[in-house]
């Protein structure tokens, strides 16, 4: 009789440590969810995780301007740091800073690019099989990790060379903003949250709040990257000013709501503004790009940029230190318009004094 109620209190201690670890935002790593074998350590460990607490624990915080936005995708425009139109990042260092793939695919169901329906796609879409583990490529810190319009349940993480990876369309949360992670750290589970038809992982590759092709960094067919070193130049980039996506009016992100575990640097130029509330943008992923109304309150709101009237050309002369992509911004425009205005091969032979058609 002894043994029985022995053998019914095991199994009772068994069935609430199963429930104990159950899969929740929480929680470091789903895969950790056969309780049945887990030391009592591994619980301890699971109801925290190691997080930054301080602005310089925050990957490439200075070269962001100190932003880190725990709310929104991208609510400010930020200069990427060319060099002669060339930008370049180290992702694999020996076995500092590894790369794992985000999760096991079947096939590739949407690549980056313009869509048939017209609308442009951020991103890669990867067809999974439902609940499959979702992984951070990098080492990194999250940024984002909430639903977010339809993009459902999505994790945005920095590493620390700039990149941020965003996984989108998922069924479960595992991690927190401000929570540290290891490449290969399972972040969430695929699904169907969003606008997401099938089970599907979405996949972009951002810097500086901007999106690139991710297969300019990640080889799909052999699930590896294409090389530890690489180049961007301001044509890999679709830049999109702040206040020309949607209808919608800019207004400012809240700083508060912006960082709510850290106290990032104090900028004297703030404290005299009064900043509005941020108003949120839903946005179809496999249409156009995903943004959020905002501009910060210590920038100024853009000028109106020369346009052109009843179908003449816009001219611009080429001042010291400019180069292409700072032009396409001035005029709201691209670098590869710019170069087939006036038949231009190579985007790093512009002078000074030089006249271009920028319309």
């Amino acid at each position: 009789m002894r043994k029985l109620h022995l053998l019914i209190l095991l199994f009772f201690a068994a069935t609430v440590t199963a429930q104990n670890l159950d899969i929740t935002p929480y929680s470091q790593n789903i895969a950790l969810a056969d309780s049945l074998s887990a030391p009592k350590e591994v619980v301890r460990q699971l109801a925290s995780y190691p997080s930054v607490s301080e602005p310089y624990e925050i990957p490439a915080y200075s070269l962001y301007q100190r932003y880190w936005d725990t709310n929104h995708l991208r609510s400010r425009m930020l200069e990427i740091p060319f060099s002669n139109d060339r930008l370049m990042l180290m992702l694999v260092q020996d076995a500092n800073n590894p790369f794992v793939m985000p999760c096991q695919f079947d096939k590739v169901r949407l690549t980056y690019g313009e869509t048939k329906s017209g609308g442009f796609h951020p991103g890669i879409d990867l067809k999974t099989e439902p609940q499959t583990l979702v992984k951070s490529c990098f080492d990194g810190v999250v940024r984002m990790a909430k639903y977010y319009g339809d993009y459902g349940l999505m994790v945005v993480v920095r590493h620390y060379n700039g990149l941020e990876t965003v996984y989108a369309h998922l069924d479960k949360l595992c991690v927190k903003p401000n929570q540290i992670v290891k490449a290969g750290q399972v972040i969430g589970q695929t699904g169907t949250s969003g606008n997401a038809k099938e089970c599907i992982l979405h996949f972009e590759t951002r810097f500086m709040n901007e999106y690139f092709d991710p297969e300019l960094v990640i080889d799909f067919d052999e699930e590896d990257i294409l090389q530890n070193n690489m180049a961007l130049m301001s044509r890999d980039f679709n830049i999109l000013p702040i206040n020309e996506v949607g209808s919608w009016k800019p207004s400012a992100p809240n700083p508060k709501a912006a960082s709510p575990d850290i106290k990032p640097e104090p900028v004297k130029e703030e404290k005299a503004e009064k900043e509005p509330q941020p108003k949120k943008l839903s946005v179809d992923p496999d249409t156009q790009s995903p943004e959020v109304s905002g501009q910060p309150a210590e920038q100024p709101q853009p000028k109106p940029q020369p346009q052109a009237e009843n179908g003449e050309a816009v001219y611009h002369t080429v001042a010291a230190g400019e180069n292409l992509y700072r032009i396409s911004v001035k005029y709201n425009t691209t670098v590869d318009k710019i170069m087939k205005l006036n038949n231009l091969k190579n985007a790093d032979r512009i002078v000074e004094g030089q006249k271009l058609r920028v319309k």
